[in-house]
C-alpha cells in the first residue's frame, strides 16, 4: 500500500480531491486541462522563470540551480541536501527528502540560507501580495535575500494570503524534519507586483494571522503554522481513510475550486442537480454550505425564500460566527438560489440612474504579464454612431513605451472633449471597474473637463446598485447574461488575453487581430450594459 505523502498544495486543496486521490475505487480523470487553467499555469511558470533569469543574472556566490535534477528523485533530494549542508546562500529548485513520519512530499521553489547553515523556505506566485492597507512589511531584493538583509517597504505593506503561508508552513515542517530549519519559523513570497524589481516579502509563520472559527470560542485568530497542521492533518486522515477503503470522511460540495479540478468530472458533477453548493458554487464557502446542509437546506429550493435573519439566530450562524460578512453572504446566497430555481442566471431589479452624455465614450486597458499596457481601446457613441479606435503596441516593453501609447489615448481623449465643448454637447467617458482612470492617471498631463480621469463614471457601482446575480458582477457575466452581449472570440478572458499578446509581441498578426477584437468587444460590452440599465 502506497505511503501517504501529500504535497505543499494539498492542505489548502479541497480535502475530496485528497480523498479521490487515494481511493482506488474512483476512475482517474483523463480529461485536457482547461484553457483558461493551462493558461493560468503557464503564466505562473514564466513568471518563475523570469524571475531565476533576473537572479541567476546577478552572478551571486552561493547561488545554485537544481531545476534540472526534477525528475530524478534521488538525485535531486541528495543534491539539495548536499547544496545545504555546503552553506548554499541560495537554492533554486531544490527538492526536501520526503517526511513519511509527518506524511509530507515537497519541492520549494527557493531555500534561503539562515545562520549556521539552516534554511527559510520561499515560493514565487504570479499574483500581487503587496496592499498599502496594511503595515510596513520587512522585505529583501534578490541581490541580498537574507532575512538578515530586510527593511521595511517604503509604501507600504503586504497582504496575508493563506493559502500562500500555508505552503510555505508545509516546507518549514518538511525543513524541520530533515534538521535545516532556520532558527525562527520563516517564510518569504515573491509575488509579480514589481516583475522588474521582484521583492521577497517575508512572514512570520508563527505570527497570528487568520480568523478562523472555534468550537470553543466561535472565533480565533490562528497563525500560519496553527492553519497548516490543522489542515494538513485532517487531510492526512481523509487520505488514509481512502486507502483502506473505509466510508469517507468528506463528502462532494460544489465550490470555486471545482471549476479547475481534474476530479469535477468524478466528483462534483454526481451531486444533484439541485444541489444548493453545485448551483452555486463559490457564492459560499464549504463551512457554511455544511452548516446550510446541517439544517435541512440542501438545494436551491430550500434556500430560496428563506429569511437571512433566522438562519443567522439558529445553528446556522453558530457555525459561521467568525466570517464578519456573513449576513452580506447569506443574503447573497439566497438571492443567487432564488435565481437558480427561476433559471436565470442575471436579472435586474428595476431601472438604473446611470446618467446620459450627447457624446458617450466607453474606455477599456490591456495590460501584459510586465503589467506594463499595450492597448487602450476608446469607443464613441454620438446617436446613432459608433467609432472603435484603438491605441495599440503590442511591443511596449518598458515604461517609457508604455507613457508614449497613454500620451496618444489621452491626448484624443481631450481632443474629443475639446470639440464637443466647441459643439455644445455634452460629454461622459465610461468604464467597467476601478483599473482604467487608475492607470490613465499616472500619466500627466491629464485632458481637461469631462474627460479628466476624476470624472469618469464607473458602470460597476451602478450594476451591483441594480443587478442581482448568481455569476458575480464581471463584465462579461452581466453583458452576456443580461445585456445579451457576445464576444467574437469563442474563447475570450484576460489570462487568454496575455497568451495573445506574448504571440503578437513576437510578430503574430492573428494574435495582434485576435487582442483587438477582444478588446471592441469589451467596449461594447460596457455600452451594451448601459443601453440594458436604461431600459
Amino acid at each position: 500500500m502506497r505511503p501517504v505523502l501529500l504535497s505543499g498544495y494539498a492542505a489548502k486543496s479541497c480535502p475530496r480531491a485528497v480523498h479521490n486521490e487515494y481511493d482506488e475505487s474512483i476512475a482517474r480523470p483523463d480529461q485536457p486541462v482547461p484553457p483558461e487553467l493551462r493558461a493560468l499555469f503557464d503564466s505562473g511558470i514564466r513568471f518563475e522563470a523570469e524571475v531565476f533569469d533576473q537572479w541567476a543574472a546577478l552572478e551571486l556566490p552561493g547561488y545554485v540551480d537544481l531545476r534540472d535534477l526534477d525528475g530524478d528523485k534521488r538525485t535531486h533530494i541528495g543534491a539539495t541536501i548536499g547544496a545545504m549542508r555546503a552553506g548554499a546562500a541560495v537554492i533554486v529548485g531544490g527538492r526536501l527528502p520526503d517526511d513519511h513520519e509527518g506524511g509530507r512530499t515537497g519541492k520549494p521553489d527557493i531555500l534561503l540560507r539562515g545562520n549556521k547553515n539552516r534554511y527559510y523556505p520561499a515560493d514565487i506566485k504570479a499574483h500581487h501580495v503587496l496592499d498599502k492597507r496594511y503595515d510596513d512589511a520587512p522585505a529583501s531584493s534578490l541581490k541580498t535575500p537574507g532575512f538578515e538583509h530586510v527593511t521595511p517597504l517604503p509604501d507600504g505593506g503586504a497582504r496575508h494570503r493563506e493559502e500562500d503561508l500555508l505552503q510555505l508552513a508545509h516546507y518549514w515542517r518538511m525543513l524541520e524534519a530533515c534538521g535545516h530549519q532556520a532558527a525562527h519559523p520563516r517564510g518569504a513570497i515573491i509575488g509579480d507586483d514589481r516583475p522588474g524589481d521582484p521583492r521577497l516579502i517575508w512572514y512570520d509563520l508563527t505570527s497570528p494571522a487568520f480568523r478562523t472559527f472555534s468550537r470553543t470560542s466561535g472565533v480565533a485568530t490562528r497563525s500560519a503554522l496553527e492553519r497548516y497542521d490543522h489542515e494538513h492533518g485532517f487531510r492526512r486522515r481523509v487520505a488514509d481513510t481512502a486507502r483502506r477503503g473505509d466510508p469517507p470522511l468528506v463528502q462532494p460540495i460544489g465550490q470555486e475550486e471545482c471549476a479547475t479540478c481534474r476530479w469535477s468530472s468524478a466528483c462534483v458533477t454526481t451531486l444533484p442537480g439541485d444541489d444548493l453548493s453545485a448551483a452555486l458554487r463559490g457564492t459560499l464557502g464549504v463551512r457554511e454550505y455544511l452548516a446550510l446542509r446541517a439544517t435541512g437546506i440542501r438545494t436551491t429550493a430550500d434556500l430560496a425564500g428563506s429569511d437571512p435573519a433566522t438562519l443567522l439566530a439558529g445553528p446556522y450562524g453558530g457555525e459561521v460566527t467568525h466570517l464578519r460578512n456573513r449576513a452580506f453572504r447569506l443574503r447573497k446566497a439566497v438571492i443567487a438560489a432564488e435565481l437558480a430555481r427561476d433559471g436565470v442566471t442575471v436579472r435586474r431589479r428595476g431601472p438604473a440612474d446611470v446618467p446620459r452624455a450627447d457624446v458617450e465614450i466607453d474606455i477599456d486597458v490591456e495590460w501584459g504579464a510586465d503589467d506594463l499596457v499595450y492597448l487602450w481601446g476608446v469607443l464613441v457613441t454620438e446617436g446613432r454612431n459608433r467609432t472603435y479606435t484603438p491605441f495599440f503596441d503590442p511591443a511596449v516593453d518598458d515604461p517609457a513605451g508604455e507613457a508614449d501609447l497613454a500620451r496618444r489615448c489621452l491626448d484624443h481623449l481631450d481632443t474629443l472633449a475639446r470639440d464637443a465643448e466647441a459643439r455644445g454637447r455634452s460629454l461622459l467617458v465610461f468604464h467597467y471597474a476601478p483599473p482604467e482612470p487608475r492607470r490613465a492617471a499616472r500619466f500627466a498631463p491629464l485632458p481637461s473637463g469631462a474627460a479628466h480621469p476624476d470624472r469618469w463614471v464607473d458602470l460597476l457601482p451602478l450594476v451591483r446598485a441594480a443587478v442581482d446575480s448568481r455569476a458575480g458582477h464581471g463584465l462579461k457575466a452581466v453583458a452576456t447574461h443580461g445585456a445579451g452581449h457576445t464576444w467574437r472570440d469563442a474563447d475570450p478572458g484576460g489570462l487568454q488575453s496575455q497568451q495573445w499578446h506574448t504571440a503578437a509581441r513576437l510578430g503574430d498578426r492573428a494574435a495582434a487581430t485576435r487582442l483587438l477584437t477582444y478588446n471592441e468587444d469589451d467596449v461594447l460590452a460596457t455600452a451594451a450594459i448601459r443601453d440594458w440599465l436604461r431600459t
